[in-house]
């Protein structure tokens, strides 16, 4: 199982851009108003410098996974016990993603099919792609559906232009100010943050002692996109409306037509947004069965992709009068999962690395 440098470019760039301009800019831009885009901005350096942590303690155990480099770093049970928290975060974040897909395909392509319907149908592909194939597969299938992606969504800012109020996004700073424009940077940096799957995967990725340009280029991609998302958004249904909107930049394309005739390109973009969650997801179930596997001493990890994708499946069925479509975002993964597994512990598996005074990568 091995991928390239600039297969794991289009991976992640793929799975973050999959969520972060359909669920980020309406929060984003509730607290910042119309410098949401600043915000967005901002967000991309933040991101930036997490997955550059994140990658430095990688490249120091490039030949160990998580699971692995954390018991040589912290000893047998503290290094099982940070591994299995992470996991934990995995499937707990992956399920969320399933069911607000689930959610959305129902709401907008099939209303009168159940949700388990929906989400059982993706969770099979997922299974697919992982027992046929590997992390391989998921990579290459992403080499599709990365480009098809920023494609749909170049082509849907130029078909918007027309629709675009530039006096909405003025003035720039003066309404909101450096207080909101940073609280509103943390919803996106906080989803950017998903890089941190790179400490899953670097013993699988060709020289990656060379990563670090595709890993911040990856970064850098989705971030320019949700800047812009949000300008686009802003100048088409300014501030009230863009911050009440769930899927600001889906209801942006909605909003298109041309003489009657250029028209309905939500159907389009939704079909390649499908191929962009499934690679999300995929990659989740891959690093939940192979980080269970190693965990637990299973040496065949694909015995624990069922097992995996029953846990993700179930997790997802949760009511949703129990928490609402957004609320794992803001009441958990901004809160606890941003501080704590994407910044403070990388940053202490580095301290630690570094303490030590030598690189586990040959070890």
């Amino acid at each position: 199982m091995k991928i390239t440098r600039w297969q794991l470019f289009w991976m992640f760039t793929t799975l973050e851009i999959s969520m972060s301009i359909w669920l980020t800019v309406s929060p984003t831009i509730e607290t910042a108003r119309q410098d949401a885009w600043i915000s967005l901005l901002l967000a991309g350096v933040i991101g930036i410098a997490v997955t550059l942590i994140l990658v430095l303690v990688s490249q120091r155990h490039s030949a160990y996974t998580l699971v692995e480099f954390a018991q040589k770093l912290c000893g047998k049970w503290v290094g099982k016990l940070i591994a299995a928290l992470y996991i934990l975060v995995w499937f707990s974040v992956s399920a969320d993603i399933l069911r607000i897909f689930s959610l959305f395909i129902k709401q907008f392509l099939f209303h009168d099919t159940p949700i388990w319907v929906i989400a059982i149908l993706m969770v099979s592909a997922m299974v697919y792609i992982n027992y046929a194939g590997n992390i391989e597969a998921i990579a290459r299938f992403s080499e599709l559906a990365g480009p098809l992606l920023l494609i749909g969504i170049l082509i849907t800012f130029g078909l918007n232009v027309t629709n675009l109020h530039p006096e909405l996004i003025l003035p720039v700073f003066a309404d909101s100010g450096a207080v909101p424009i940073l609280k509103g940077s943390f919803v996106n940096a906080s989803f950017l943050g998903e890089s941190m799957m790179i400490m899953m995967l670097t013993p699988f990725i060709v020289n990656s002692q060379k990563m670090l340009k595709p890993a911040l280029l990856a970064i850098c991609v989705p971030s320019l996109v949700a800047v812009l998302t949000a300008i686009f958004v802003v100048m088409t249904f300014g501030t009230n409306i863009g911050s009440t909107l769930i899927y600001p930049y889906f209801s942006m394309v909605r909003f298109i037509n041309y003489l009657e005739f250029i028209q309905n390109m939500d159907v389009w973009i939704m079909f390649i947004w499908i191929f962009s969650v499934f690679v999300k997801l995929a990659i989740y179930l891959f690093i939940n069965s192979y980080g269970t596997a190693q965990l637990l001493g299973v040496k065949n990890w694909r015995i624990l992709i069922g097992f995996a994708a029953i846990v993700i499946f179930a997790i997802s069925l949760t009511p949703a009068n129990i928490i609402g479509l957004l609320d794992y975002a803001k009441l958990v993964w901004i809160i606890y999962i941003f501080p704590i597994f994407i910044v403070g512990l990388p940053i202490l598996l580095l301290f630690i690395s570094f303490l030590r005074g030598r690189s586990l990568a040959h070890e």
